[in-house]
């Protein structure tokens, strides 16, 4: 469950300097968390591993993905250094118990001297870094060895398609100047796993799967009944260019027959303009078991994004035991999600086709479930222990040997050799393919 909601902090910072209220959007992850003591002196060694998480846009869903790798490695020691996403609630599991929340202040000058403090007194076994601008900051510290740093994009800037092609151009140049100082990459999707690999050939990258809860093999509470009149075609998120909410509007200004379409979130209010004027309910960020609510009353879930990693709405979406009408885009056909379409009439099709109930639902619900049946727990720790690396004797970072897998934990299925123009396959490690 991801219920716990952040309101204030109660942590000390690194620099003696508390994180701000920010309209009541943080809370103390943990009433335990341990400030970090005044003093230049580092941090007393741990017998556990500790890792050094820093996000630069701690909302949505790479706060979601942080909380559930804290959850998934309770035997690790977590320090969060991050900086809340403004107006972007943040949901964490309840398993997920940092030893500290640390502020991240703002401009690139500051931030960068605040990582640099905070390696030198944390002493961290390993630097995890989480979205484009943190995994910059990161590895433009000489101080931090490249052997010490992961790296998870949470999709790379330059797959946006709200900025020019010189500008990504731009941002691949400096994730291609960038990638020589990755330990490893913690990859979200398939998808970023392949763009790591182009990045640079000889880095470590593992594919670490977004986790929702088991997947549900009924069909949502709307869809019990014939014919729900007119269905309810539902989607979560951000009201932002990545989402394309006036995809969403087209889509539900070509359906072909009357239906209910909603948009649970919040965001740009010209976003919020386009959905209302196309007779989209627009629902504003609700708690987490109102949206779980919303969904199991749905008939359908829509995703429009014009770009993504993994978002962890598709997957709690399908866990809810909802179809997914999902836009094709690379993301998604990586992972290989069914009945994708490329227009918004095709979507608005295949999404109302997917809200009656028949055997066409049941064997798309089959192909889903397939899809992302690594998107558990136990694949999500496994594999974030062979990204981290960390050897049994608990030896320094700065003797590890970048490069190097371990074997894959039997608790993984074994994975097939990849294609002669990406990493082999004991530098990348990819979900099995289909039959």
């Amino acid at each position: 469950m991801r219920n716990r909601r952040l309101s204030e902090m109660s942590a000390s910072s690194l620099l003696a300097a508390s994180v701000p209220p920010s309209d009541g959007l943080l809370t103390a992850l943990a009433a335990t968390a341990s400030p970090v003591p005044d003093g230049p002196a580092p941090l007393a060694p741990s017998s556990t591993p500790r890792i050094l998480h820093v996000a630069e846009a701690f909302g949505g869903g790479v706060a979601t993905a942080l909380g559930d790798y804290v959850a998934a490695t309770r035997d690790l020691e977590h320090w969060l250094l991050v900086s809340v996403a403004a107006a972007c609630p943040v949901d964490l599991p309840d398993e997920a118990s940092p030893a500290a929340v640390l502020a991240l202040p703002e401009g690139h000058r500051a931030r960068l001297q605040t990582i640099a403090d905070a390696y030198k007194r944390l002493q961290p076994d390993r630097v995890h870094a989480h979205s484009s601008r943190a995994g910059a900051y990161v590895r433009l510290i000489p101080a931090i060895p490249a052997s010490a740093i992961v790296y998870t994009p949470h999709c790379y800037a330059f797959e946006r398609r709200d900025v020019s092609v010189i500008t990504r151009a731009m941002y691949a140049a400096a994730e291609y100047l960038l990638a020589r100082r990755n330990g490893a990459v913690a990859a979200c999707s398939p998808r970023e796993a392949h763009l790591a690999a182009r990045l640079h050939r000889t880095q470590r990258i593992i594919h670490v799967p977004n986790t929702a809860p088991p997947p549900s093999t009924s069909p949502g509470v709307a869809s019990l009944s014939l014919a729900t009149s007119p269905p309810t075609a539902v989607t979560v998120g951000r009201l932002c260019s990545q989402k394309d909410p006036a995809f969403f509007a087209r889509t539900a200004t070509s359906s072909p027959s009357p239906a209910n379409w909603v948009w649970i979130g919040d965001g740009d209010a010209r976003y919020r303009c386009i959905l209302r004027e196309a007779g989209v309910q627009v629902t504003g960020w609700l708690p987490r078991a109102d949206i779980a609510s919303m969904l199991r009353e749905a008939n359908v879930y829509v995703h429009t994004a014009a770009w993504e990693g993994s978002p962890l709405a598709v997957l709690e979406a399908a866990a809810a035991g909802l179809p997914v009408a999902a836009r094709a885009i690379s993301a998604f056909e990586a992972l290989r999600l069914p009945d994708l379409a490329a227009t918004p009439l095709d979507l608005a099709t295949t999404a109302l086709r997917l809200a009656k109930p028949g055997p066409h639902v049941a064997a798309h619900r089959v192909l889903l479930n397939q899809a992302l049946k690594e998107h558990t727990r136990a694949h999500q720790s496994a594999r974030l222990a062979r990204a981290y690396n960390l050897t049994s004797q608990r030896q320094a970072h700065h003797s590890s040997q970048p490069g190097i897998a371990r074997p894959m934990p039997t608790t993984v299925p074994p994975l097939l050799p990849q294609p002669h123009s990406i990493p082999p396959p004991n530098k990348l490690w990819l979900p099995q393919p289909r039959p």
